[in-house]
């Protein structure tokens, strides 16, 4: 039994961006008799604002926060974590917003989800132009991945990666998107076909492919960058 799995900031969508509405009818049409599910790093008012009802409705379950929240297409809570911040890291996290050589602090740099803390120096509230010139420069200058490694360091008991275009998702260790796939397979998947943008080591996407390998099911990975890539993909898959 095959089911997909699909991320959603820079695979579905470009990031924090609705889905574009001719990939959007495609993909439904393409998703007809078939088991999908999302992972996303995003809460599920996030997830609602980048795809419409009609698109989530093709989903059988939304794995919002890095796997720690699953929700039905409608909202609906069927499982959640209550994963709280330690106060070390809090402190640590604020420290670093104003070490920060990134000149530009937007807010909403610290973000509380379900099983997980989101954390970036230019903030939420950054214009999608504000996002772009952060993602250029982080690209660069490493920022994200300096802070992620750093946490990784200094708290055993969690861990950080880059996730999206701007931020760091922390976690308590363990508890990444790497989780959906043991749940997938507690449910008789035998065969999971994944599509994320950032399935490398580091990357939040990572966990999922992590977990892929290890089992002993059929599945196959793709590394995408965005709707254009996955359109020919899922052409393969009937």
């Amino acid at each position: 039994m095959r089911c997909y799995i699909f991320d959603v900031d820079g695979t579905l969508t470009a990031p924090r961006k609705h889905i574009d509405s001719k990939f959007k009818t495609q993909f439904i049409n393409w998703a007809k008799n078939k088991d999908l599910y999302i992972a996303t790093g995003s809460d599920f008012i996030k997830t609602k604002q980048q795809l419409p009802q009609e698109a989530l409705n093709v989903f059988k379950g939304i794995f919002c926060c890095m796997g720690n929240e699953l929700r039905n297409s409608t909202g609906t809570i069927a499982l959640k974590s209550n994963f709280m911040i330690p106060d070390d890291l809090n402190e640590d996290l604020e420290r670093i917003l104003v070490n920060s050589k990134y000149p530009i602090k937007t807010g909403t740099h610290v973000e509380f989800r379900t099983g997980m803390v989101n954390f970036s120096t230019v903030g939420r509230n950054a214009s999608h132009a504000q996002r772009l010139e952060y993602t250029n420069w982080d690209s660069i200058h490493k920022e994200r991945q300096s802070i992620a490694d750093y946490i990784n360091v200094n708290y055993p008991d969690l861990e950080a990666s880059v996730g999206g275009s701007i931020s760091i998702d922390i976690i308590e260790k363990g508890k990444d998107k790497g989780q959906v796939v043991s749940w997938l397979i507690d449910k008789g998947y035998n065969d999971i076909v994944f599509f994320g943008d950032r399935c490398v080591p580091g990357g939040n996407d990572w966990g999922i492919v992590r977990e892929l390998e290890k089992s002993n099911i059929k599945h196959q990975w793709f590394n995408v960058e965005g709707p254009s890539y996955i359109l020919p993909l899922l052409n393969v898959y009937k």
